[in-house]
């Protein structure tokens, strides 16, 4: 089968949703498949990747074509909308004159409503369609604070997005947990059954040669043996909470305990803020890791923070957990306990699941954390539950089953 997956971003971009795309495609194309990716040749997080992850691109059996989108980047809603708008019409061009004719276009959600495209071209070309959803929209929108509930432009969105993800030539709708496929199901016309979800996976492991690395990067950056580290790394958007996290370094500052907060988005000024205002709190803010010291940033740390506003549960599923377990760590959630990753955090038994607004039993869980023998617990049950469901080839080859499946 010809199967043409539609995303903005591809590698050498590390954008997560890239990154999986590859690990997805190249599963694919080796069980037979011809794929084909259009991107956009521009790149949200082009610098994070390194010289190693570029130079293992090629060969590679998929076929990537670069749209010559626009370039603005994140920096501002217009210049987001020009690289957006570039890159529809570049998908609608290259859709419609492709060769050989695709007989199924898989949509991701980067950019928004590309499923609507999907459907469109498709009926053009004689093709199926099916959707990969990362994002579910206007969902997002609405938990962003852009559209109000139940107004007329979220009405007529989410009549796009459910026509988009809609008709008899749909073969297949794919989230990426429990709390996501619920709110998909319940709003999505036609065979419940054709909805599903699979987690994503993650791009470290555990292995035991990346111990000495992780201790290395600890005394490189000065963290002393008998402190505590607890780390949040990944992306600081609006769905993220840090109002626990900061009142717990405050309340801590004299306490061996040292936070680390690594990425970047839409919070991290208002981290920057509350460092500048207290000097004394034990809290250390960095960039994004580089993908080659991924796996041994991960495991510097003795545990883990995930966070996710209870507004935004089951619009998106954050991809953190996956590396925090595959790297054996424990983690402390922050968020609705009925989220994906609320669900899996108490499945594993490897973290604690905080409500939102909880500071007092924030604190608690940091407090088991500093014990030595119950993080060591923790990660062990981390581990195993990171290789029995966040397995790549395991995934990636259930999202690959139900992408492809028959109509």
């Amino acid at each position: 089968m010809h199967v043409v997956f539609l995303n903005q971003y591809y590698p050498p971009d590390a954008a997560p949703t890239g990154v999986v795309l590859r690990d997805l495609t190249e599963e694919m194309a080796k069980d037979g498949h011809e794929v084909t990716v259009l991107c956009a040749s521009g790149g949200y997080a082009a610098g994070i990747g390194s010289r190693r992850e570029r130079a293992s691109l090629q060969p590679s059996p998929v076929r990537v074509l670069r749209i010559g989108a626009t370039r603005f980047g994140r920096g501002s809603h217009l210049g987001k909308l020009l690289d957006y708008a570039s890159y529809y019409l570049g998908v609608c061009w290259r859709l419609l004159v492709m060769r050989p004719r695709p007989e199924r276009v898989v949509a991701l959600t980067t950019p928004p409503y590309l499923s609507v495209l999907a459907r469109l071209l498709t009926k053009l070309r004689g093709a199926d369609h099916a959707h990969w959803v990362m994002d579910l929209y206007p969902d997002v929108m609405v938990a962003h604070g852009m559209l109000r509930g139940g107004s007329l432009p979220q009405r007529l969105l989410a009549a796009l997005g459910r026509w988009g993800m809609g008709g008899g030539r749909c073969a297949a709708v794919v989230t990426l947990g429990p709390d996501m496929a619920e709110r998909v199901t319940s709003q999505v016309a036609g065979n419940p059954a054709r909805v599903s979800w699979v987690p994503l996976w993650a791009g470290v492991s555990g292995e035991n040669e990346e111990v000495e690395a992780a201790m290395e990067l600890r005394r490189k950056r000065g963290w002393k043996d008998d402190e505590l580290v607890v780390m949040y790394s990944g992306n600081m958007g609006l769905g993220h909470r840090f109002t626990e996290i900061l009142a717990a370094a405050l309340a801590m500052r004299n306490e061996p305990v040292r936070f680390v907060l690594c990425g970047g988005g839409r919070k991290k000024p208002e981290l920057e803020e509350f460092v500048r205002k207290h000097p004394a709190c034990r809290v250390e803010l960095r960039d994004y890791a580089a993908a080659d010291e991924l796996a041994a940033h991960l495991r510097s740390a003795d545990v883990h923070l995930a966070s996710l506003e209870e507004a935004w549960t089951g619009t998106m599923v954050p991809s953190k957990l996956q590396g925090i377990f595959a790297a054996g760590r424990p983690v402390i959630f922050i968020g609705a306990g009925e989220s994906s990753i609320g669900r899996w955090v108490r499945e594993s038994g490897a973290g604690w699941c905080v409500p939102a607004g909880d500071n007092a039993g924030f604190s608690a869980a940091l407090r088991e954390a500093a014990q030595p023998a119950i993080r060591a617990e923790m990660a062990a049950a981390a581990l195993r539950f990171a290789k029995n469901r966040f397995d790549r080839r395991i995934n990636a080859a259930r999202v690959a089953a139900a992408l492809l499946a028959p109509r």
